[in-house]
């Protein structure tokens, strides 16, 4: 099985699991009587090769039978997001991080609830058509890209998108 990792969102999350093509691939030759069994094997095919918490089961078990129908061509959306959600895109690279601490730490200190994700991934990146990094996505609109702004000025843009989503 190769190491190629495969981001899924799970819930509000986004989650990389090891070989999902491998695992889709020999999977989609298969044949079940139920779409829920179906869906309980691919999820234990998964869990093999993968941490699946227990309680986050039934949550990985929709989300990976969504990325499934994907990897067989079909049309599928993604799931919905309520509240905010922050994304804080960026190369890995030393300001990228330090752009993400000071978002997790805006935040936390104004106790504001976020499904926050860190992108670097490259094949992630090209899709939200972004020209400079860092960049910060909230709730799927553009706000900040190629600069590291004050703290001032970032804790407002995140308080701005709070009071806008609530």
């Amino acid at each position: 099985m190769s190491n190629n990792i495969t981001q899924v969102r799970v819930g509000s999350n986004l989650i990389g699991l090891k070989g999902l093509e491998e695992i889709f691939q020999a999977f989609s030759e298969q044949a079940w009587e139920t779409e829920e069994q179906a869906q309980e094997e691919l999820c234990r095919l998964v869990a093999a090769v993968n941490y699946i918490p227990a309680g986050a089961r039934p949550a990985y078990r929709l989300a990976l039978w969504r990325e499934f129908r994907r990897f067989r061509g079909e049309e599928v959306g993604l799931p919905t997001l309520e509240g905010l959600e922050v994304k804080v895109l960026g190369l890995g690279c030393a300001g990228c991080r330090h752009f993400y601490q000071q978002v997790v730490d805006i935040l936390a200190a104004k106790k504001i609830e976020a499904a926050i994700q860190y992108i670097t991934e490259p094949n992630l990146l090209k899709d939200y058509q972004v020209r400079a990094f860092p960049a910060l996505i909230i709730n799927d609109r553009l706000v900040l890209e190629g600069r590291l702004p004050p703290p001032a000025e970032l804790s407002n843009i995140l308080m701005e998108a709070c009071n806008r989503a609530t």
